[in-house]
């Protein structure tokens, strides 16, 4: 970490994230890179883990508070994950309207309000006011040009920095970037590994799959589709935040998607309309990128399971490898229910049969002795 910091501060006993002008030691700054890396190796939770980053940033920093928020999936609100506020008065909000310099936000600038009380953008963010903030720096947390949320510090005395010293936060932001999105994926396959045991009702579990991987994600939405085999197209078995609108539109050839339900491999696709079936619906549907997982049953795909975005996206390889784990899972489970299925019937069909033989071998001799009686 101390190369990190060399980066920005080569050869200097003091450093220029001076925010108030004066000159503020380096350990102090590199205190907050300490803390990031001590909280990854801990068993916190994820709010936990942000929420010792806000204090650290706030007692190495000097500065009034720090704040994470994560975008909703409609973009329209930014939702608190986790703050630190010295002064106990901003950290409080629970969620904020995207208007104004939020939309800025969103749209991955970074934003500086020295003078809060005279700077018609905060007008939008009322709470900062009335807690008397006089300086707000407003960070994009960005994932591979898609922005996931936002960090917000704020003083209450006039704030200035250096491109280095932006430099410097803006590595923080992204090092909390990372442990926002490795946890969304977590908590899929932590809910994946609740949801398959529960029940043998495949498209019910399939649906909170959908959901659980929307949800965490902040995307678009979400289908599982597997293959039949005799007429050659992958039928709809959950879906998650997309409109009916957008499944009327007509049926899915699984030839249109050889790589994931013959070769069996993983699709990130930029640009979903050049990929998809219908592009027009997939517009009209507000779709931008997707990623698309093939569910392997013994090597073979049966279908996939694919997550779709508002805002371009760029998946990581590590995210198709952990989304691959939950199509895996869901192949398991489709396995189970299929057998179970299976079993069922041949069970309900002995026992036809053996109901048969017991009324053809016993029946009549029973009913004449009834009548002898």
């Amino acid at each position: 970490m101390p190369l990190l910091w060399h980066q920005f501060c080569p050869g200097k006993t003091e450093c220029h994230l001076a925010v108030w002008g004066c000159a503020m030691p380096c350990n102090s700054c590199l205190n907050v890179f300490e803390t990031i890396g001590n909280a990854l190796n801990s068993p916190l939770e994820t709010v936990e883990i942000l929420g010792s980053i806000a204090r650290s940033i706030v007692d190495n920093l000097h500065v009034k508070g720090c704040q994470f928020f994560m975008f909703s999936r409609d973009q329209k609100q930014l939702e608190s994950l986790a703050a630190f506020d010295a002064g106990e008065k901003v950290a409080t909000t629970s969620a904020l309207e995207v208007e104004g310099v939020l939309s800025e936000v969103l749209h991955g600038d970074t934003i500086l309000i020295k003078d809060c009380a005279f700077d018609p953008r905060v007008q939008s963010l009322p709470g900062y006011q009335q807690a008397g903030v006089k300086s707000l720096l407003l960070l994009p947390l960005k994932s591979r040009g898609q922005v996931i949320g936002s960090m917000h510090i704020t003083a209450d005395e006039e704030w200035g920095f250096s491109g280095d010293e932006l430099a410097v936060i803006r590595t923080v932001a992204a090092l909390c970037t990372s442990i926002i999105v490795r946890s969304m994926f977590q908590q899929i396959l932590h809910d994946v590994s609740e949801y398959v045991p529960q029940s043998l009702e495949v498209k019910a579990v399939l649906d909170q799959i959908a959901k659980s991987i929307t949800e965490n994600l902040r995307a678009k939405g979400c289908v599982i589709r597997l293959l039949d085999a005799d007429s050659g197209r992958l039928e709809l078995w959950a879906s998650y935040g997309l409109s009916q609108a957008f499944f009327n539109k007509g049926p899915v050839e699984a030839s249109r998607a050889k790589a994931e339900t013959i070769e069996g491999k993983c699709v990130a696709v930029y640009d979903a309309l050049q990929y998809m079936q219908y592009p027009d619906a997939a517009r009209q549907e507000g779709i931008a990128s997707l990623l698309s997982v093939p569910l392997l049953l013994r090597g073979a795909s049966i279908g996939y399971l694919r997550v779709f975005t508002s805002r371009p996206y760029e998946f990581s390889s590590e995210e198709m490898y952990l989304m691959k784990m939950v199509g895996e899972q869901c192949a398991v489970l489709i396995n189970g229910a299929r057998l179970y299925s299976q079993v069922k019937d041949k069970y309900e069909k002995l026992m036809v049969d053996f109901h048969n033989w017991f009324d053809w071998s016993y029946g009549a001799g029973v009913t004449e002795s009834k009548k002898i009686a």
